[in-house]
């Protein structure tokens, strides 16, 4: 996949990709005497270490920096200590800056770190539940998952105040941070990851259209499903991450709760290195009980990004690159929270997800074959020349079923794209929640969006 450099977070990305890690204090003890931990096995090692993402990324780091140039990577936090040796482990250990003296704010860095380590062990249980050969290797990138997140903690991104405060209000992460700082922290995450040549799973894992991926899908919901659990399962998506889950490992829901409750047991075991009160193991079982927050929070439409995106989409040729900036135009110049592009087979006969901004968080959207069967009314969306606002032009005709499942049947507009004047696929917008009604200043846009690209082509 190619690196978005033009994206607005790939400068700072490369700049916090050089980053001097910190790590936990509790690490630094842990690693400290050297002679001590001669007869501990590689297993707890790793286990010690892979409970701080900081830790974990440094070692990695340093036992791949010295293999460029070799066919085979380490993948895992394990594999790095056995290709370092203990004494460099404690090596990296000694030099590290500990959290509490180098970031501002380190109990939320430390929240974080515990968001990350609970993601971390639900991916792995998950992984050895499917009989996955490297349930570490899935485990290490549901730990750095947050990474863009834990960058800008580090660094002490001025606009972290206003994005932390959207967060307590259970706003989608994308969403928060696309509202305070421009851009998502899951982005930023994957281009830090690929500046710093981090293994492929974990670089895959941060873009949404990977969740065709069994092995990324899981890590994606693992990383869900641990944020709603930091959170009470007080938010919107709970049961829906839940299923997602449970779809994983072929059991029900209430199977999903009982083992997330044992896994959560075990997370308390260690934390006090988080500085945090024990999790509540009942929690997950929780999302069925009582009315769930749902955060009223929308993008506010930008007429400087419109009007620049649709003068440099009339001059782009390449196809890969004006996509992209028709999702991205289209979400920050109209206020669209989710965009999405699905690509027509080339026998027409299915829309699969090829490009989408605003649906990390929401794996399911991001993992979809549509076939055209299947499309009912919509199909004509395909044919027509003009973009379509459905739930106005479509009044009292009730979305396929396909498509009601995925979006949970918001309003929407949709649109062909054609290259070349031939019809490629179609892009879909919306809005998200009920409350965040489609206006007519956004259509205009949408059409406008639509119109300039076709023209590109």
């Amino acid at each position: 996949m190619a690196k978005d450099e033009g994206a607005p977070y790939s400068d700072q990305a490369r700049r916090l990709a050089g980053l001097d890690w910190p790590i936990l204090e509790a690490s630094a003890v842990a690693f400290s005497q050297p002679d001590a931990l001669v007869q501990r096995s590689l297993r707890d090692l790793g286990q010690w270490a892979e409970r701080d993402p900081g830790l974990a990324l440094r070692l990695v780091l340093r036992a791949n920096g010295s293999r460029r140039g070799m066919r085979q990577e380490v993948h895992s936090v394990p594999d790095a200590i056995a290709m370092l040796g203990l004494q460099n482990v404690c090596d990296e250990v000694r030099t590290a800056p500990p959290v509490g003296e180098v970031v501002r704010e380190p109990q939320r860095y430390r929240q974080v770190a515990a968001q990350s380590r609970l993601a971390a062990m639900i991916a792995a249980d998950v992984a050895q539940r499917r009989r996955d050969s490297e349930p570490a290797e899935v485990g290490l990138a549901a730990l750095l998952n947050q990474l863009g997140l834990l960058g800008l903690l580090v660094a002490g991104e001025p606009r972290l105040g206003r994005l932390l405060a959207m967060l307590e209000l259970n706003a989608l992460p994308d969403e928060a941070s696309y509202t305070a700082l421009g851009y998502a922290t899951d982005d930023l995450s994957r281009a830090m990851t690929e500046a710093m040549e981090l293994p492929e799973l974990v670089v895959g894992t941060q873009r949404a259209v990977n969740a065709a991926h069994p092995r990324a899908f899981e890590v994606m919901v693992a990383s869900a499903v641990a944020w709603q659990i930091m959170r009470g399962m007080d938010t919107v998506r709970g049961d829906r991450d839940l299923r997602l889950l449970a779809g994983l490992t072929g059991v029900n829901e209430k199977v999903v709760a009982d083992r997330l409750s044992e896994i959560i047991d075990r997370f308390n075991d260690d934390v006090d290195l988080y500085h945090i009160e024990p999790l509540n193991p009942a929690t997950p079982g929780s999302v069925w009980l009582g009315v769930r927050h749902r955060t009223r929070l929308a993008l506010c439409p930008r007429a400087d990004v419109l009007e620049e995106g649709l003068a440099r989409l009339q001059q782009d040729t390449n196809r890969v690159s004006r996509l992209r900036r028709i999702l991205r135009v289209m979400q920050f110049g109209l206020g669209l929270n989710r965009v999405v592009f699905a690509r027509l087979a080339r026998d027409g006969e299915s829309l699969r997800a090829e490009h989408m901004v605003g649906t990390l968080h929401e794996p399911e959207f991001s993992h979809f074959v549509i076939h055209r069967s299947a499309l009912g009314p919509l199909e004509a969306v395909l044919e027509d020349d003009m973009p379509t606002w459905w739930g106005r032009h479509y009044p009292g005709v009730a979305l396929p079923e396909a498509v009601q499942a995925l979006t949970g049947g918001v309003d929407a507009f949709y649109a062909p794209v054609r290259d070349q004047g031939q019809v490629v696929g179609l892009v879909y917008a919306d809005r998200r929640s009920r409350q965040h009604a489609l206006d007519d200043r956004a259509f205009k846009g949408f059409c406008r969006v639509v119109q300039a690209a076709s023209s590109a082509g």
